[in-house]
């Protein structure tokens, strides 16, 4: 028999995991938010018929409760319903932020309750999304010894892979997730302004790049890094560098900064791959080091 389940917060996280845990046979016991509506929405979303505004009021009926508020929200949330004495003995406390340890739930220990964090390492941009990505995901877990048994059978059943870290190396590990996923939006929206000033419409540039976006992260899986890395920095092209710098900073110069940013980290991409060599590395940091073009 699984364990009942309690959600805390009704957003897309919430309602996601929600309905994954359902769909894996945990019996929700209700679910609450801040606003009675978005309660009623994810409660006929997951198929349970308990919700509230009163989190307590649904968490005391729960074995495993899961704060998925907003990661502000998470520790004071915690506080007011182990003040009700709203977790029972025993309790698993889970929360799913990337930032932020399970000490943030600590708190929940006055009732006697164990507390732990699952974070799903997957973009959650809407919950029909994450139902279908979420599965085959890595997760990073951390918590009491006492809670990750349960956190391990709730990842399985999930479908997601339990890595566990290090509770003081959550931000580290979170801000690599933002930089993959985060970040690589916004490297798209550079190469998308690029292409702009070149003249090409958006939709065109989208279309033309996404082959490339994906061929390089195939490339990636297949041989690694540095062994995917291609391009004018990878074999010392010194010239093509110049005149990518001349271009952008005379159509487009506010975003000439970030090119030379990304071109010095790749110049040590290129020397670990041993592509580059020391002379062309030498005059490269010294173009892309500089303020000015």
């Amino acid at each position: 028999m699984k364990p009942t389940v309690a959600i805390i917060g009704c957003g897309t996280v919430g309602t996601a995991i929600g309905k994954l845990l359902a769909r894996s046979g945990y019996p929700i016991t209700g679910v609450a938010s801040r606003h009675l509506d978005t309660a009623r929405t994810a409660a006929r979303a997951i198929g349970t018929e308990e919700f509230s505004d009163c989190p307590w009021s649904i968490s005391k009926k729960a074995e495993v409760v899961f704060i998925t508020t907003p990661d502000d929200a998470i520790e004071p949330t915690c506080r007011a319903i182990s003040k009700e004495m709203g977790f029972q003995k025993n309790t698993v406390v889970i929360h799913c932020s990337g930032a932020l340890s399970s000490e943030i739930l600590s708190s929940a220990r006055d009732c006697e309750a164990v507390v732990a964090s699952l974070h799903p390492l997957q973009s959650f941009a809407s919950v029909d999304q994450a139902e279908t990505s979420v599965p085959g995901s890595f997760c990073g877990i951390e918590g009491d010894e006492a809670a990750l048994g349960a956190v391990h059978r709730i990842a399985k059943d999930l479908g997601v892979i339990p890595m566990e870290i290090r509770p003081e190396a959550k931000k580290l590990y979170h801000a690599a997730a933002v930089a993959v996923s985060n970040y690589l939006v916004t490297l798209i929206h550079l190469a998308l302004e690029l292409n702009k000033a070149a003249g090409i419409s958006p939709d065109t540039s989208f279309n033309a790049l996404l082959p490339l976006i994906n061929g390089t992260l195939s490339n990636i899986g297949e041989k690694g890094i540095p062994g995917a890395l291609t391009g004018p920095i990878a074999r010392g092209d010194v010239k093509t560098v110049q005149s990518h710098l001349k271009a952008i900073e005379e159509r487009i110069p506010k975003m000439l900064m970030l090119y030379k940013t990304l071109g010095l980290y790749t110049i040590d991409l290129a020397t670990a791959r041993g592509t580059l060599g020391e002379e062309a590395a030498r005059k490269l940091r010294a173009l892309l080091a500089t303020r000015e073009g």
